[in-house]
């Protein structure tokens, strides 16, 4: 018999996921905790961002909608793409109104025409991808020129996850979630022509002190946190960069 791949694993298991569950932390993998960390970051960083009301936004990789929906609260065109069909059916149930667009299709051939969308944004992918250099040369591809692309990915250098990762090793087992080096992702981006605007880490408590989570909402413990030389990088359970695409 053969043996699935890495990323039909991933697949199977995202099919999976939105077949049992119907809450979105549930069907896009996440713990509660670590959606809610994600979206107050990606709010905070949407934020300071000039958008023009009439932009269009890719989310790519939209699981259960999540994004999608919080992004048409500003009145622009908004399309969630996502290779899972019952995640697709959960956010087409969550968003009975129809705020977004969804469309079935892989990242690494995405089914748009070049300098489609003036912002990508790519949450929860990268984890699940063998080649995430081959979906951002989609994602820059389908960028218009001052667009701007927001992707996030699982920090390599994160001290559990460093922990993790040896532990796999020594028992001969496959990772089961790909990390990164944020060096590494920069250089992608620049690489492809984007300017790297910011980098913001996402950090999430120990599920054993998951009150820990209030003391992380705190104003300014985020920025002192990012502001400690370092820290972010043993820290941060991901990561999320921001790249400009400039003519």
């Amino acid at each position: 018999m053969r043996m699935r791949t890495f990323e039909e694993e991933w697949r199977r298991r995202f099919e999976r996921f939105a077949q049992r569950y119907d809450v979105d932390h549930l069907v896009s993998g996440w713990s509660e905790s670590g959606l809610r960390r994600r979206l107050a970051l990606f709010k905070e960083l949407i934020a300071l961002q000039e958008l023009h009301p009439s932009i269009s936004i890719l989310d790519l990789g939209c699981g259960a909608g999540t994004y999608v929906r919080f992004l048409a609260t500003f009145g622009r065109r908004v399309v969630g793409l996502d290779y899972s069909l019952p995640s697709l059916s959960r956010a087409l149930a969550a968003d009975p109104n129809r705020a977004g667009c969804y469309v079935g299709g892989e990242a690494y051939k995405l089914p748009f025409c070049d300098e489609s969308f003036d912002l990508v944004v790519s949450i929860g992918v990268f984890q699940a991808l063998a080649c995430p250099e081959r979906a951002l040369d989609e994602m820059v591809r389908v960028l218009r020129p001052k667009g701007i692309l927001m992707v996030d990915f699982l920090n390599a250098f994160e001290l559990v996850a460093l922990a993790r990762s040896a532990q796999e090793r020594l028992r001969g087992r496959l990772p089961r979630v790909h990390t990164y080096s944020p060096f590494q992702v920069h250089r992608w981006l620049t690489e492809r022509g984007l300017k790297v605007v910011r980098r913001a880490g996402v950090y999430l408590p120990p599920r054993a002190f998951i009150w820990l989570e209030k003391v992380l909402q705190l104003k300014g413990v985020f920025y002192i946190m990012e502001g400690i030389p370092g820290f972010s990088l043993g820290g941060a359970h991901a990561f999320l960069l921001i790249g400009a695409k400039y003519p």
